[in-house]
């Protein structure tokens, strides 16, 4: 089995109390089957406590306020400190927020932006992100239908992707610009199941001429001609379900702002609180987690387009966020808004399928028009 990694990974360390934005607030907790079953059994007063604390019926921990009802007042998990440490936790609190992406004789693990302490070790990393490699012996599980050639050659356009991201040399829209249009040749091929042709193509965007003829066609996209696309990924996020409360008029109100003048100095001001290598550094992100799902459903563009709006949808809110305090947004502002739109699309499958397909409205957000919002 190979095992894969983002190089920031092992950093991770939790805040506990300090956090932010606990993980225990805000959605419901799935328990798994074993734990139930462990809790079931769990002696003693407090395993008493948990089991009047668990809706059975929904396989979840109850919520008051929208919390967990065993988070304290010191913002730590009465589960851990009483039940047992560590091993008394469910597999969903166990995990989190790493996360894991299942193939055939690979398993990817990454972290999910949805952690507060997270999105800062994937925003404020200056290196380009690496992906280290494991193997530990084992057979394989087979996958009924996996399509082994697909995942190769996703596996191959994923790293010339990266390698596309991270070339520093050129600013992070043309760089978009060029995978963006890859993905877009790409599902040409995986359209018509001649994938096997795919490496023609790869040899062709690998070429030194692309940055040149992107850069000119680009030229014609210029950020000024963006004709209300933006609005149109804010349109997108309103039609998701909320997961939680203040997530609809937080919307509403960077929608609104954004509606407004820009500021002489809101360039300027933008591009150091979310820089080239921020950008980059999210794509790259709903790159690796994503885009080799398309083995499953054939749908690479739409991962692609998904990594690219959600890049730029960060980028917006935290446009508007800084003309909502006049300027006086926090140091750590984008990793907080990274945050908070990943809690509201990554963690819920019908948001991302959702979002992907609205997404693949050509008419709506074609390749053009994305190089219009870079």
């Amino acid at each position: 089995m190979q095992y894969l990694f983002p190089q920031y990974y092992k950093k991770f360390k939790c805040t506990g109390s300090a956090c932010p934005s606990t993980c225990c607030a805000g959605w419901k907790i799935q328990i798994d089957p074993a734990s139930l079953k462990k809790y079931r059994k769990m002696p003693g007063a407090f395993g008493s406590r948990l089991r009047n604390e668990i809706d059975w019926e929904n396989g979840c921990f109850r919520q008051y306020g929208g919390k967990c009802t065993l988070l304290n007042e010191e913002g730590l998990c009465d589960l851990y400190l009483e039940g047992g440490g560590e091993g008394a936790l469910c597999r969903a609190c166990h995990i989190f927020p790493r996360h894991v992406e299942e193939f055939q004789g690979v398993r990817e693990y990454s972290l999910s932006l949805s952690c507060p302490e997270a999105a800062e070790l994937i925003l404020s990393g200056q290196a380009p992100a690496k992906l280290l490699k494991t193997r530990r012996p084992g057979t394989p599980e087979k996958y009924p239908e996996f399509d082994s050639d697909l995942f190769r050659t996703l596996r191959a356009a994923r790293r010339l992707m990266f390698r596309l991201l991270q070339n520093r040399q050129k600013p992070w829209r043309l760089r978009a610009a060029v995978v963006l249009a890859l993905a877009h040749d790409l599902q040409q091929r995986l359209d018509r199941h001649a994938e096997a042709a795919a490496g023609e193509l790869f040899r062709r965007y690998s070429s030194p001429g692309v940055w040149d003829w992107f850069a000119v066609r680009l030229e014609r996209e210029r950020p000024g001609r963006r004709a209300g696309m933006p609005n149109s990924l804010m349109e997108i996020l309103k039609e998701l379900k909320p997961l939680r409360e203040s997530w609809e008029p937080y919307l509403q109100n960077a929608q609104n702002s954004l509606q407004q003048e820009p500021a002489p100095e809101e360039k300027k001001e933008l591009e150091i609180l979310f820089t080239d290598t921020m950008a980059e550094q999210l794509m790259v992100y709903f790159l690796y987690v994503y885009f080799c799902g398309a083995v499953y459903d054939r749908k690479a563009y739409g991962k692609v387009k998904f990594a690219a709006a959600s890049t730029v949808i960060i980028r917006e809110l935290l446009r508007a966020g800084w003309r909502q305090s006049l300027g006086r947004l926090p140091e750590h502002a984008a990793a907080v808004t990274a945050c908070r739109y990943a809690r509201e699309t990554e963690h819920l499958d019908e948001n991302l399928n959702r979002m992907e397909s609205m997404l693949e409205d050509e008419n709506r957000f074609s390749l053009k028009q994305f190089m219009g919002i870079l």
